[in-house]
């Protein structure tokens, strides 16, 4: 099946390798947008730049401690691969002070495929540096047939806890966010009591950006494991389980972690790479145990532990959850023994766009044996 698939790559601009002329005319031009949006109909600013500008700043709620990114029209900028010794890749910017605009040394995060299409995209200026945000789209193949699924679970001490089907390789992913939540939350505090409001926003911009860089290493890797294994993805949905009262710190956690954005990102960045994502319901995979499918006679202890005292499984509770929700992106009752989810199954998989489509994907998956009553966290953990 072929699908249009879009995604952001980030190209860091070399700003320490332009000229004089080249950095002030970008300075110039950033700064011109910035008095546009906010109002400045004369600013010396690009025309095409100024439409860019009026189709994608919402100027009625704009902070004036804030800068904003500096949006550009694809057909007035070239993004081109060239072999020299200073970068592989350029590209050329319009700007009001230089005709013909400026051609500036790039270095992408990853390479931009032959055939993509590069759509408007924008320049963001974080310390000083600029980086391209290049938007691009390719018209990819989505598999239709899978050797197993990667479940992820996600959670309030981990972001997100992958389990592949049939093998139960587990993966923890991103326990380091919380600890950064909690470290800027308390810098937050301080900073509130001293009614350091400027650097409160700039702290602010600055969690956020270390937590969106996290989030975008771990969707590659989870895309990458199930690229790997030729797994289809099936993702936890939260929603219902975030509009219960869980008490107070419970729902304190779980709503501070940035699970819809992981989850956007992990859809986007597979459906780059042909690699479907289905989306399931989470009610009853946290309690139900995943080897014999009881749900009454078990327990959490504390985050860590799922017990069943039906078949005696003691697991990590997170790599219970995982295993489930595997089994509910089968189409699998989650009650049913891991044993019995052998042979083939055609789940059907909501593409998730504007178009909804629906698609029907076969996954082979035999299990040979049950998987011993206990399991350990020896899994990697993403770095």
């Amino acid at each position: 099946m072929m699908l249009d698939a879009e995604k952001t790559i980030v190209a860091k601009i070399r700003t320490d390798e332009l000229t004089q002329t080249k950095q002030e005319a970008l300075d110039y031009e950033f700064s011109e947008f910035q008095a546009y949006i906010r109002g400045d109909d004369d600013a010396d600013l690009y025309s095409a730049t100024k439409q860019a500008a009026d189709a994608y700043i919402d100027t009625e709620n704009l902070r004036d401690d804030h800068e904003y990114p500096w949006f550009i029209r694809n057909d007035v900028f070239d993004v081109e691969q060239h072999d020299t010794k200073l970068a592989d890749w350029w590209m050329k910017i319009p700007v009001s002070q230089v005709y013909g605009g400026v051609n500036v040394p790039i270095n992408p995060h990853e390479s931009i495929p032959d055939d993509a299409k590069v759509k408007d995209s924008k320049i963001v200026k974080e310390d000083g540096e600029y980086y391209a945000h290049l938007s691009i789209k390719q018209n990819v193949e989505l598999k239709d047939e899978y050797d197993g699924v990667l479940a992820v679970d996600l959670g309030s001490r981990w972001v997100a806890v992958s389990v592949a089907l049939p093998s139960r390789d587990t993966t923890f992913y991103g326990e380091e966010i919380r600890q950064l939540r909690r470290h800027h939350q308390e810098l937050r505090t301080r900073l509130q009591e001293k009614g350091a409001y400027e650097t409160l926003v700039s702290a602010k911009d600055s969690e956020w950006r270390a937590i969106d860089d996290r989030l975008h290493k771990i969707s590659r890797q989870i895309v990458e494991d199930a690229k790997g294994r030729n797994a289809l993805i099936v993702i936890g949905n939260l929603e219902g389980i975030q509009n219960q009262d869980m008490g107070s710190e419970m729902n304190r956690r779980l709503h501070s972690m940035p699970h819809y954005t992981l989850t956007q990102y992990i859809k986007y960045k597979a459906r780059f790479a042909g690699i479907g994502v289905k989306i399931v319901d989470e009610y009853n995979t946290s309690q139900t145990c995943w080897r014999c499918g009881e749900k009454e006679n078990t327990e959490r202890v504390g985050q860590g532990r799922h017990l069943c005292d039906e078949c005696g499984l003691d697991d990590n509770a997170d790599k219970n959850g995982a295993t489930n929700i595997g089994k509910k992106g089968l189409g699998k009752d989650i009650q049913s023994p891991l044993s019995s989810l052998g042979g083939m199954y055609e789940p059907s998989l909501e593409l998730g766009d504007d178009d909804e489509t629906a698609a029907q994907v076969r996954v082979r998956l035999r299990v040979d044996s049950e998987t011993p009553s206990s399991t350990s966290e020896s899994a990697g953990r993403a770095k």
